[in-house]
């Protein structure tokens, strides 16, 4: 097995690192002790605001997929790292497939050689529960062969493979998540596609009842971003290379159960306003996490109602 790989001192590339994810990953990274951050983010979604004061970072106003390939090998040069979470979304393809698989596929293509060529000794690519494309049945678990069903699904699958084909071709390691619903505080940065927590959270705040679509049954597995960005860092200091992880509670939760505690944790006296089913109705989305829990030692530690707290939390301070 390879030596164990260490962000204290390092230089690190995260792509969207202005976004959700990102930009909890580039805090969890400085307080690791990483010497130079360097954040890759076309600013569509995601804002440098987002980004805690004081850390040692730098921001590149890039478009994967079709800005100048001369700022990525700029970007990347000397690092010794990359986190590719940029990505165009899962609503975004409905819309716009065409520029979501040249963003998610030509584009990270495009990230991946300029970091290898820049000298990275670790690739991390940070995938989606969309991979395996359905939507029901027992938990999902890396070994089952993978079906996608959307655009997005394709294009991450197809960013997996291409994560794996460059590091064997420069013979460095690698590292492979798929991410489940992943939630908590930034989730909503006023642009794209606001997720039921992000709603119905708002709407208590409003003093307005959540609305349940369909009988609520509806069940998906809910994670922490403190949670899938501590997973995603212990996938890059591990000394493991190749492998895929799904990072998720393994816990399925029906939204109406959610629903029922985020009341709960606002202290609201209010009822639930049915909505007319929808394309999820009868689904249940949840990952198996045995391997990474065997493969790293993580599990998730944060319980859903400390998570919807913390975020409700955050938007009664942006509201």
């Amino acid at each position: 097995m390879a030596e164990p790989h260490r962000i204290e001192g390092s230089t690190v590339v995260v792509s969207g690192g202005c976004g959700f994810i990102g930009s909890h990953l580039v805090s969890a990274l400085a307080a690791r002790g990483a010497r130079r951050i360097v954040v890759i983010d076309s600013l569509r979604y995601g804002k440098p605001e987002n980004l805690e004061a004081g850390l040692p970072v730098e921001v590149v106003k890039h478009d994967l997929g079709f800005g100048d390939l001369a700022e990525l090998e700029r970007a990347c040069a000397g690092a010794d790292y990359l986190f590719h979470l940029a990505a165009e979304k899962h609503n975004q393809s409905k819309d716009d497939p065409t520029r979501v698989l040249r963003a998610n596929v030509e584009g990270t293509a495009a990230l991946l050689g300029a970091a290898c060529h820049g000298g990275v000794k670790k690739l991390l690519f940070t995938s989606s529960l969309y991979a395996y494309g359905r939507l029901s049945g027992p938990p999902m678990v890396e070994t089952e062969h993978p079906h996608p069903s959307t655009v997005y699904g394709i294009s991450k699958l197809t960013g997996e493979h291409l994560t794996e084909f460059f590091a064997r071709q420069h013979r460095i390691d690698w590292v492979n998540l798929r991410y489940f619903f992943v939630y908590g505080p930034r989730q909503f940065a006023g642009t794209g596609y606001k997720s039921v927590i992000v709603k119905s959270l708002e709407r208590l705040l409003a003093g307005q009842s959540p609305i349940v679509n369909g009988d609520g049954q509806q069940a998906l597995d809910y994670i922490y971003v403190g949670d899938a960005v501590e997973a995603t860092c212990r996938a890059l200091e591990s000394p493991i290379s190749g492998g895929l992880y799904n990072v998720g509670s393994g816990v399925a939760t029906s939204v109406r159960d959610l629903v029922a505690l985020m009341i709960r944790v606002s202290g609201k006296v209010v009822g639930v306003e049915a909505g007319p089913a929808d394309f999820t109705a009868g689904s249940c989305r949840v990952g198996n996490v045995e391997e990474i829990h065997a493969r790293l030692g993580f599990r998730a530690a944060t319980s859903l109602e400390q998570g919807l707290t913390a975020t409700l939390r955050w938007l009664e301070q942006t509201a």
